[in-house]
């Protein structure tokens, strides 16, 4: 994880589009670029 918990935040309290893979705020319920509903969280697992 991130040292900090400000970049934490910043890095992983997104939504990811399944459809284009385009960064969304938390709250979005469409993607902005290409007006999807199918989004996720960003996951928040390490990787090595």
């Amino acid at each position: 994880m991130a040292r900090f918990p400000e970049a934490e935040a910043r890095l992983f309290r997104v939504k990811i589009c399944m459809d284009c893979n385009a960064r969304n705020a938390l709250r979005a319920t469409r993607c902005r670029k290409c007006n999807s509903n199918n989004l996720r969280l960003k996951s928040r697992h390490r990787v090595k």
